[in-house]
């Protein structure tokens, strides 16, 4: 099948970490995730997993994991590096992405990152991320098995949404 993307809005909060566990039980319950066993869209299938347990409990889940946000299990706060060792979006082809994981051992997957203010500006142009920087901010989740999140603002300015995106799956 190959990763696929994925992205959601979440209303703005403080707590990223609980806007994050929120929008995913949201999208387990909503069934908007592949469901492996069938390969149906989960809200598709009425034998779908009624619980987070039961759907990771199969191993071909595990192994082709579900193309949406329950791929991910971490969210960084600002500033936060990963623990793998190096960025995820520090190389630009399959042979540098191969060095690095023969020097440092496989990365990290399933980790949400912010975008700071400096990539945001190298992106975008602003620092004040709105929905209209959205489509210039989504090739900043290129390599599958990671997402992003970003803060969008309104036009006054302040903290309006959140906005999650990356790519996964087999």
């Amino acid at each position: 099948m190959g990763a696929s993307g994925w992205d959601y809005y979440m209303p703005y909060q403080e707590d990223r970490y609980l806007a994050f566990v929120t929008l995913r039980q949201l999208v387990f319950e909503a069934g908007e995730f592949v469901w492996a066993v069938s390969g149906k869209n989960a809200s598709d299938d009425p034998g779908r997993p009624t619980t987070e347990d039961e759907l990771w409990s199969e191993e071909v889940v595990r192994l082709k994991g579900t193309h949406s946000i329950l791929d991910m299990y971490k969210v960084l706060d600002d500033g936060e590096e990963p623990t793998y060792g190096y960025l995820p979006y520090a190389y630009e082809t399959f042979e540098e992405y191969m060095a690095l994981v023969k020097e440092h051992g496989n990365p990290e997957y399933g980790v949400v990152i912010p975008v700071g203010e400096a990539e945001a500006y190298a992106a975008a142009g602003d620092t004040k991320l709105t929905r209209d920087h959205v489509e210039l901010l989504i090739p900043l989740a290129k390599f599958p098995g990671f997402g992003r999140f970003a803060v969008l603002h309104d036009d006054q300015g302040a903290p309006a949404e959140l906005y999650f995106w990356g790519f996964s799956g087999d």
